[in-house]
């Protein structure tokens, strides 16, 4: 048979044999416990921070509850009884009026450090303290009870020990589970800066920061493209790199030109983000707002993190790059075909839905077949540079231009009516007019270029992407029929072009009509 020590050590140990998520629970079982065990007025729990001379008061009980405490008490003139508890694990004081045991608890914790831009993990000791009271001064503690309480001072320190590896692994698993999410989040978001954004969101949430904040270079990593950010609140902010002050720009050559894994300026955390020798960006999180102090593990995963986001940012903007030259034609530079016609569907969906105006403008270069039989494809190609040149920085931001095959050029004119289309095809015909063919290939004559163009307008002249383009083609050959070198809005040569139609004698606008057939009708839907 057990004796009563040996009994109460396996019913204190059983109580104690359980998973615990964190240090605190473990406390709030076992000082009721030993509270119960010794008839205790009050039980507390002090980390005993020696470095800096302090026990930390976290944790008391009494009666029947366990309250968190934070009160921290100088011992830097070490009373007698502490030089006694760390010498013999625990000690009377005569401090007080009434009996009372100090109790040394020691165990140790995993922790992780960075050497030489490697993570290494190893084992902290960390110490605490119980302190056992009775309020009567007859109730003192007996010798049997010292050691029996020494005993399971011991067996908290066991469990501590257990506690802090299993939060420890359950808090990387977490997090690995979180950089993972963020990576299949980022993996699955069809645009790079909505994949940002998310990712940006992900660890605001997963970490807690006070604020995230991702920094992008631009191709030669010499400049600040544009900031991306998410707060506390869950708000996303983003910069044009231009608008920064000097002190956000100066930082980009601090944190690339260090020879370090990371910077650490004024509480703000900043980690660069390379991809070889590409410098794609850094990456910055804080708690200034809060003060919370950030978890070595936290950063340590995110500074991991860093590398497969760099990788993956730089892999979302070669793919971006490669449909953007796949969206452009190569000798005009003009988008083609197939992205004109996405656009122009989607502009014609957004015209409806909110009652704008809408114009379009067909074009092609007068008696180019000539050009390039009489001068050579040489020129021939250098013609259309020239043209797309001028219609590429004689439009606003939000016209759509379209090399829509051969010499023949598109452009869609959002909130735009019929007349002021003119005014836009009007400008560029004398632009175009006032380019030369290189005097070295035409015997010393001077060859203009010139254009003819076609114009409709929505909803006057259509509602749909093909008859749009019906009705700009009509006209187009209308100026065509007229010596070419003009431009006219269907509405003003209607008659001319539907006699032109009935007379058979037209170039149908059916096959330029039918590529957009499916996007109009699958907005409209």
């Amino acid at each position: 048979m057990l004796d009563r020590k040996s009994y109460t050590l396996y019913k204190f140990h059983k109580q104690l044999n359980q998973s615990f998520q964190n240090k605190r629970s473990l406390l709030e079982c076992a000082l009721p416990a030993l509270r119960n065990l010794f008839k205790l007025d009050r039980v507390y729990f002090f980390d005993w921070q020696q470095e800096r001379a302090l026990l930390s008061l976290k944790m008391m009980c009494k009666k029947e509850y366990c309250m968190d405490m934070q009160e921290d008490i100088s011992v830097l003139n070490e009373p007698v009884f502490l030089r006694q508890l760390l010498q013999t694990g625990i000690a009377e004081t005569t401090d007080l009026s009434y009996p009372a045991l100090y109790v040394l608890v020691k165990w140790q914790r995993p922790s992780l450090e960075l050497k030489s831009g490697e993570v290494h993990s190893y084992m902290q000791e960390k110490v605490g303290v119980l302190r056992l009271e009775r309020f009567r001064k007859s109730r003192v503690f007996t010798n049997a009870e010292i050691d029996l309480i020494k005993d399971l001072g011991l067996e908290i320190s066991h469990n501590l020990r257990n506690t802090e590896i299993d939060q420890a692994k359950n808090q990387r698993l977490r997090v690995s589970t979180a950089l993972n999410d963020l990576s299949t989040i980022f993996a699955s978001s069809l645009r790079l800066n909505d994949g940002l954004e998310l990712i940006l969101k992900g660890v605001q949430k997963y970490f807690r920061f006070d604020r995230v904040r991702l920094y992008l270079t631009d191709a030669d990593g010499s400049e600040i493209k544009s900031v991306l950010g998410v707060d506390v609140s869950g708000k996303v902010t983003q910069e044009d790199g231009k608008n920064l002050g000097g002190g956000e720009t100066h930082i980009l050559k601090e944190v690339f030109d260090s020879s370090a894994t990371y910077r650490s300026v004024r509480s703000v955390v900043y980690i660069p983000l390379k991809v070889q020798r590409n410098k794609v960006g850094f990456l910055t999180f804080d708690n200034l707002l809060s003060r919370r102090k950030i978890g070595y593990l936290d950063f340590i995963s995110l500074q991991q993190f860093a590398t497969q986001m760099a990788l993956t940012i730089d892999n979302a903007r070669l793919f971006e790059r490669v449909q953007e030259l796949s969206n452009y034609d190569e000798l005009t530079k003009l988008p083609v075909r197939r992205y004109f016609n996405e656009k122009f569907a989607e502009e014609i969906y957004r015209s409806k839905r909110f009652d704008l105006t809408l114009s379009l403008i067909i074009m092609d270069i007068d008696w180019f077949k000539q050009i390039n039989d009489g001068y050579g494809h040489q020129i021939g190609d250098w013609a259309l540079k020239e043209v797309s040149r001028v219609i590429r920085t004689g439009l606003r931001q939000t016209d759509v231009p379209c090399r829509f095959g051969g010499d023949e050029m598109i452009i869609m004119l959002p909130r735009t009516n019929g007349e002021e289309a003119k005014i836009i095809a009007k400008r560029l015909k004398d632009r175009i007019h006032s380019i030369m063919l290189p005097e070295r290939y035409t015997d010393g004559k001077a060859v203009h270029l010139s254009i003819s163009q076609g114009i409709s307008s929505f909803p006057m002249d259509g509602e749909t992407p093909e008859m749009l383009l019906e009705k700009a083609d009509k006209a187009l050959y209308v100026v065509k029929q007229n010596g070419r070198g003009s431009f006219a809005v269907y509405r003003e040569v209607a008659e001319q072009a539907e006699a032109a139609v009935e007379a058979g004698t037209e170039n149908s606008a059916e096959p330029l009509e039918k590529s957009l057939a499916d996007d109009s009708s699958r907005l409209e839907k």
